[in-house]
């Protein structure tokens, strides 16, 4: 199932990355003719959101991050393992925490009307959904640390 979500949300983030690129591709074409599409900012930093909220779990899965291998090469297997499980372990509590808040945060601009300047579409959609990646990534998290435990990593 956790799977099932994380392609779900790679190809959301591929389509806002796409439509990150038609929606500027449309606008500087349009200034070229005097007539820029209004309300491209806002439209391209809700996709830049979404992104970057729907690829965290693909990026963690495919180890696509950075790592700090340089440091650790020199320990041996059984302390690796531990710095592992620590520091996966302490990405969790952070990333719960930030999801916790992204949550909260979307509920408060909610129940406050907050609307985008421009264009006017309500930004605790796109707040709740970088929250929703927020979570996925943090079950991928729950999945490491137990692998690491149970020395399956």
């Amino acid at each position: 199932m956790l799977l099932g979500t994380e392609n779900l949300m790679r190809a959301g983030a591929g389509c806002s990355l796409c439509g990150m690129v038609l929606v500027t591709a449309a606008d500087v074409a349009g200034r070229a003719f005097a007539s820029p599409l209004f309300g491209t900012e806002e439209l391209v930093a809700f996709l830049a959101a979404l992104t970057a909220g729907f690829s965290l779990p693909y990026a963690h899965r495919m180890q696509s991050h950075i790592a700090v291998e340089i440091f650790i090469r020199r320990y041996g297997r059984k302390v690796r393992r531990v710095i592992r499980v620590l520091a996966d372990a302490v990405c969790l509590a952070l990333f719960s925490v930030l999801a916790w808040r992204l949550f909260d945060y979307a509920v408060s601009m909610r129940r406050s009307g907050v609307l985008s300047m421009n264009l006017e579409l309500p930004e605790y959609l796109v707040v709740a959904l970088v929250g929703l990646g927020v979570v996925v990534f943090a079950l991928h998290l729950v999945c490491d640390v137990l692998r690491a435990v149970r020395g399956e990593a």
